[in-house]
Order: structure tokens, then C-alpha cells, then sequence
């Protein structure tokens, strides 16, 4: 977990996971974690164990809360080296950004962290925080680093907001839960304007519904009913294809709604 610095010196957060199978390998990268064009996108790469290089790409988008346009996103394309590949801290180097047709967009620098490395140094500021003795009580309770972590590691749509998911499937399969506290949070759930689930109750038993892509695009949209025992109104949802799947969570009042659409790639 680190962050991308532009030539323009503006940085986009940016956190990469990966599998190594020989020299290969195969995972996903996360930009602008928590922002509103956080974008997942297939990673593919390989390392050089004698000269320790380490290069990826990024290849096709998962999903993104960014206007649908693909071939105007730019993917990321990194060299550098790493001291262990099995044991990560720290990754650094230069990237050059380029479209999918291969022409230049922006380069930059990457700089990143193990995030168990990031994680650890939080907590032990949590720690020192529960120590001060000058800090009330009640402001220790809301302060918490490790939690923000894990917030950020969620895919949230909160009110208005459309996550982009985009497939070559003809059907997927979406699995709507309570993923916590089972709180009587109640939704509609409306598939290209039809109404498949009304004032539907979410509990931890989950609902299992497969949607056949007729269209280019299949628009899911989540309406809040009420927010429950205990605000606000939150269900896990789940989209899963052949190759990906996407797990979400909606963070919604009472009358507000979260969109999310399916886009079949060409």
C-alpha cells in the first residue's frame, strides 16, 4: 500500500496484490482507495529472481466509481526491484502510464509499503493514544488508526454514488447479506428500473440472485428503506463472473440509494 506521485507532483493513493507462480505473476492493484475514482483493475507482471526486477502491468478494469470510458483510462506499467519477492516491505521505482492502445498518458513515481508493515506501525500509535492520560475517554473510543485501515480496505458506495463493474460474462451472480449485526435494514432492490426485491429484510442468510446480461449495460440500483436498529443502512453485496468477483457494501440513510452498473466489455 503506498501511493503514485505525477510528474505534476499530485499523489493518488495505490495498493497492489499479487500471486507468484515461478517467475509469473497475476493480482490486482487498487488506485484512489476510498476516493471518488477508486478503481481495481487485473495486475500481470513478472520477476527476475537473479536481478531481482520486478515489473506489471496493469491490464483490464474490475471495477471503477469513474465515468465508464476504458479506453481512456490509464494503466500503469512498472520496473524496479524488490530485495525478497516472498517477503515484500518496501517497492519502489518509476511507472509509465499508458492507454490501452499503448499511447503515452502520465508517468510518475511509486512508492509503497507492506501493508502488514502499515498496519503494525498503526497500532502501536493506537497503543501510545490509549496511554495518553490527557485524552478523554470518549475521544480514545473514536480514535483509531487500525480501524481506518480496514475502512479503507472496503469498497463503500455510499448515497448516489455507481460503481462501474465490467464483465465478458453473459450472466453473473449477485449475492445480497448483513455481512454484521443483523438489524432489520430493509431495501428495494431495482434491476434496469424493475423492481426484483421489495421491501426486502437482509439478514446473514444469503440471497442468491443470477442476472442474465441482456444489454450493454445492466443498471442495479439499492433504495434504503430504513436504517434499522442501527443506522445506517448497510448491506454487503457480492458480484461474481467467470474470472472476477466484487465485493461491495452500501452505507446508506433512509430514502437514499446506491447504484451500481454492469458494463459487458466489446
Amino acid at each position: 500500500m503506498g501511493v503514485i506521485k505525477l510528474n505534476d507532483s499530485s499523489f493518488i493513493s495505490y495498493r497492489i496484490a499479487f500471486e507468484i507462480k515461478n517467475d509469473s505473476i497475476s493480482g490486482y492493484s487498487i488506485t484512489d482507495m476510498g476516493g471518488p475514482h477508486e478503481t481495481k483493475s487485473n495486475l500481470e507482471g513478472f520477476y527476475n529472481e537473479e536481478s531481482r526486477e520486478l515489473s506489471f502491468q496493469e491490464a483490464n478494469i474490475i471495477y471503477t466509481k469513474s465515468p465508464i470510458i476504458e479506453n481512456d483510462f490509464c494503466f500503469v506499467n512498472f520496473k524496479g526491484r524488490v530485495k525478497d519477492i516472498y517477503d515484500v516491505e518496501e517497492i519502489e521505482g518509476i511507472f509509465r502510464g499508458l492507454y490501452s492502445d499503448g499511447q503515452s498518458c502520465l508517468d510518475g513515481d511509486i512508492k509503497m509499503v507492506s501493508i502488514e508493515k502499515i498496519k503494525k506501525k498503526a497500532e502501536k500509535v493506537d497503543r501510545k493514544i490509549q496511554r495518553v492520560k490527557r485524552l478523554d475517554e470518549d475521544i480514545k473510543k473514536k480514535v483509531s488508526l487500525a480501524k481506518t485501515m480496514d475502512t479503507l480496505s472496503m469498497n463503500i458506495i455510499a448515497s448516489n454514488e455507481n460503481l462501474n463493474i465490467l464483465t465478458s460474462d453473459e450472466e453473473i451472480e449477485l449475492t445480497i447479506y448483513d455481512a454484521g449485526k443483523e438489524d432489520d435494514d430493509r431495501i428495494d432492490l431495482i434491476i434496469n428500473g424493475k423492481k426484483i426485491l421489495e421491501n426486502f429484510v437482509v439478514t446473514r442468510e444469503k440471497k442468491i440472485i443470477p442476472i442474465k446480461l441482456k444489454d450493454e449495460q445492466t443498471q442495479i440500483d439499492v433504495v434504503a428503506l430504513n436504517v434499522g436498529t442501527s443506522p445506517p443502512n448497510t448491506v454487503k453485496i457480492h458480484f461474481e463472473d467467470s474470472r472476477n468477483y466484487v465485493t461491495t457494501l452500501t452505507n446508506l440513510k433512509e430514502g437514499e440509494k446506491a447504484g451500481i452498473n454492469i458494463v459487458k466489455r466489446k
